[in-house]
C-alpha cells in the first residue's frame, strides 16, 4: 500500500513538474516576433521562402539526435522506442514527415534539393542548436540523455501548435500545411513517459535538468531565428 501511495504521489509531482514546463515555455514563446500571427503575415516571399529553408534545417537534422541516442542505448526498450519514432517519420506507405516538410517548402518558392545537400542555409546559429544537442548528450548519463529525447517530444505539443499558426499566417495552401497539422497531432511523448516517470522516481534532478537544457536551447534557437528572419533582406 505504501508503494503505491508513493508511486502515485511521484506521479503527481512528476505531472506538476510537466505542467509548469509547458506553462512557463509556452510564456516565453508568446515572447518572441516569430510566433505573432500578426507580424508574420506581414513577410515578404523572400521571406517565407528564406523561413522555410532555414527552418528545414532546425528540423531536419534530429536524426542524429536520434542515431547518438540509440547507439549509446543499453536497454531494448530504449532502442525500441527510437525505432519507433523513427519509423512514424517514414509514415509507412504514405507520404514522410520529410516529403510533407518539401511540400511545405515548395509552396513557398524553396526548392530544397540541393538544400538538402550542400547546407547553404544551415548557418552557423542553426549548426550550434544542432550541435549542442550533440555536446549535451555526450558528456551526461543514459537516464538524463532519455530526459532531455522526452523533454525535446513534449516540444511537439507546444512548439507545433505556434508554428501551425505561423504557417497559416503565410497563406500556406492546405497540402503545405498538411507536415504541421500531422505533427499537431504527433504523441511521440507518450511513448516515453513510462521510462521517464522510472526516471523521475529514481533522481528527479535528472528529469529538471534535462528538461531546463532543452527548453532553454530551444527558445534560444527560436529567438535567434525570429531575429534572422524578421531582419532578412533579399540580395
Amino acid at each position: 500500500m505504501k508503494i503505491a501511495l508513493e508511486a502515485s504521489v511521484g506521479k503527481e509531482e512528476l505531472l506538476h513538474f510537466l505542467c509548469e514546463w509547458d506553462h512557463n515555455y509556452s510564456s516565453s514563446l508568446k515572447k518572441i516576433d516569430l510566433f505573432n500571427p500578426l507580424l508574420t503575415s506581414q513577410w515578404t516571399q523572400a521571406q517565407k521562402t528564406y523561413f522555410a529553408r532555414l527552418f528545414y534545417h532546425v528540423r531536419g537534422h534530429f536524426h542524429d539526435f536520434l542515431w547518438f541516442l540509440g547507439n549509446h542505448a543499453s536497454s531494448k526498450l530504449i532502442k525500441d522506442i527510437i525505432l519507433t519514432n523513427i519509423a512514424e517519420e517514414f509514415n509507412s506507405s504514405a507520404k514522410s514527415h520529410e516529403q510533407m516538410y518539401i511540400d511545405f517548402a515548395s509552396s513557398h518558392g524553396a526548392d530544397l534539393t540541393e538544400e538538402i545537400i550542400e547546407n547553404k542555409t544551415h548557418l552557423p546559429f542553426i549548426q550550434e542548436y544542432n550541435k549542442g544537442h550533440l555536446r549535451w548528450l555526450a558528456h551526461h548519463s543514459e537516464e538524463e540523455r532519455f530526459a532531455a529525447f522526452s523533454a525535446y517530444e513534449r516540444l511537439d505539443n507546444v512548439d507545433y501548435k505556434y508554428l501551425a499558426e505561423l504557417a497559416s499566417s503565410l497563406n500556406t495552401p492546405r497540402k503545405g500545411l498538411l507536415f504541421f497539422k500531422v505533427h499537431l497531432n504527433a504523441q511521440h511523448f507518450s511513448t516515453t513517459e513510462r521510462n521517464l516517470s522510472t526516471i523521475w522516481k529514481e533522481n528527479s534532478s535528472y528529469v529538471k535538468d534535462s528538461f531546463t537544457f532543452i527548453g532553454e536551447h530551444q527558445l534560444k534557437m527560436w529567438q535567434t531565428l525570429s531575429d534572422t528572419i524578421f531582419q532578412y533582406i533579399e540580395k
